[in-house]
C-alpha cells in the first residue's frame, strides 16, 4: 500500500476569519483588501527562539490559503486585535497550496473602519 504524502492531506480553515488590510497615512488599518478564513497553528520553539534572536516578537502563526500578493505590508485583523504581519512563507506541499503567516499584535495600532 503507497505511504500518504503531506501532499495528499487536505488543508482546513475553521479556526476563524482574519480581515487583511492596507495600512493607512496614520499606520492603521486601512481599506480591506480580503477576508479569509485561517488555521491557528503553533509557534515551534525553534521558530520563536530565532524571532528572539532577530529581536523578533511573534505572538501568533495562522495559515491561509496561498495569496500570491501577501506580504508584511498588510496588518491583520482577527477579532477586533490588529497584528503586524512579521513573516510570510509559502507552504508548496499542501493542497491547496497555503501560506503560513508569523503575526506579533499591534497594540499602537487601530482598526479605523470596522471590526472583524
Amino acid at each position: 500500500m503507497p505511504t500518504q504524502k503531506s501532499r495528499d492531506i487536505f488543508e482546513t480553515f475553521n479556526d476563524g476569519l482574519c480581515s487583511i488590510r492596507m495600512i493607512d497615512e496614520e499606520g492603521d488599518t486601512g481599506r480591506e483588501k480580503e477576508r479569509l478564513r485561517f488555521q491557528e497553528r503553533t509557534v515551534g520553539i525553534k521558530r520563536y527562539e530565532e524571532a528572539m534572536t532577530n529581536k523578533v516578537q511573534i505572538d501568533r502563526l495562522i495559515r491561509v490559503q496561498f495569496r500570491p500578493w501577501l506580504t508584511s505590508e498588510y496588518l491583520i485583523v482577527i477579532d477586533s486585535q490588529v497584528y503586524e504581519v512579521r513573516q510570510v512563507q509559502v507552504i508548496p506541499d499542501t493542497r491547496p497550496k497555503c501560506n503560513d503567516i508569523s503575526l506579533h499584535l499591534a497594540r499602537q495600532r487601530r482598526v479605523t473602519d470596522g471590526t472583524v
